[in-house]
């Protein structure tokens, strides 16, 4: 559990991960060949780290597999390496990578929330803009007005297509291919959402969308722009500084201290940031928080205040997830993950 799977864990847990499948690779090089013991060391190994961290055993998955010849990576056929596979089906009875991958819990789709979708790609086509992105909240329908912050520019949606699962070939592990709940009876709430006329052009929260846009200049849209709705009352924010919790990497070579310059990222955007005040900072097993440290080291938790060298569509991590949760990072490595609390100005 050091270096990178460590450093992995902990930027999981910073930016909200819940869920865990851990791939335990090479096992077909271990001695013996395929060990039930080797993969019971590493597995707790990684499962003490993840615990400690304060992720839930019940959410974490462990599953044996060979990257090189495939064994337990996918449903059993071609197989290269039969003899693996049967060793390995000796004792471990459990799913393969994929199906465990299959086996997330959905996350919930925040539909009753104002519009947020992130904007990934920019294309023009005529007249009309295609963006493409991630609806992280709300829903949005050809004929919506729109407005493109931070740009403040308003649009209209021409047309909508967003991306569309498959349940063929799912796996018995995936929720893909579990029935709808019954609802006391009612037919309605089983469908899916395809079979909804009214939402044939409609992208809701968790889809990936497709929408073209008039009524904008080209020119002033780009990834890490964020469409919303029109009301002002329904927009995000739009500043330069805000407090914000802060999880400090354990192998941070250089302390941080008040006036610290970094690199926050954000979704798809990187902007140069200051550190301008420490309020407190907290190690774990600590009675209480130490207000106004003079530096932050590894393995702390603390609240800052950062002022941003531009402004940027943020908001509080209650509010909106992935417009709240950042990292922060320093000559090209990472010394902080954080959630924003308070938008200041």
């Amino acid at each position: 559990t050091c270096g990178q799977t460590r450093e992995h864990i902990i930027l999981s847990r910073g930016l909200g991960v819940t869920q865990f499948v851990v791939a335990v690779n090479k096992l077909d090089v271990a001695e013996p060949s395929w060990g039930k013991d080797r993969f019971e060391y590493i597995k707790s190994l990684i499962l003490d780290f993840l615990k400690e961290n304060g992720f839930k055993e019940k959410r974490i998955t462990f599953v044996p597999v060979s990257g090189l010849t495939g064994v337990n990576v996918s449903k059993e056929g071609n197989m290269e390496d039969e003899q693996g596979w049967k060793a390995l089906r000796r004792w471990y009875k459990g799913p393969t990578l994929v199906e465990a991958l299959d086996g997330f819990m959905p996350a919930k789709r925040e539909f009753e929330k104002p519009l947020r979708v992130i904007v990934t790609d920019v294309s023009s086509e005529g007249k009309n803009v295609t963006v493409r992105g991630r609806v992280v909240q709300g829903f949005v329908r050809t004929g919506d007005g729109i407005v493109v912050l931070p740009v403040g520019d308003g649009a209209n949606v021409v047309n909508v297509e967003r991306g569309k699962a498959s349940k063929e070939g799912a796996s018995p592990y995936s929720f893909a291919a579990a029935p709808a709940p019954n609802n006391g009876g009612s037919q309605s709430a089983e469908k899916h959402v395809d079979d909804i006329p009214e939402l044939q052009n409609c992208a809701l929260a968790g889809d990936i969308v497709e929408a073209t846009l008039s009524g904008i200049d080209p020119a002033r849209i780009s990834p890490g722009c964020v469409v919303c709705h029109p009301h002002i009352s329904l927009r995000p924010k739009v500043k330069r500084k805000f407090e914000a919790r802060v999880l400090v990497m354990e192998r941070l070579a250089v302390p941080i201290i008040r006036g610290s310059q970094v690199l926050l990222h954000m979704h798809s955007i990187d902007v140069p940031a200051v550190l301008n005040k420490l309020v407190s900072s907290e190690k774990r097993g600590d009675a209480q928080p130490r207000q106004n440290p003079r530096v932050l080291t590894g393995g702390v938790t603390a609240t800052v205040e950062i002022t941003l060298s531009e402004k940027l569509v943020i908001e509080e991590s209650n509010e909106c997830k992935s417009l709240g949760r950042f990292v922060l990072r320093r000559g090209g490595d990472t010394i902080a993950v954080g959630l924003i609390d308070k938008v200041l100005g």
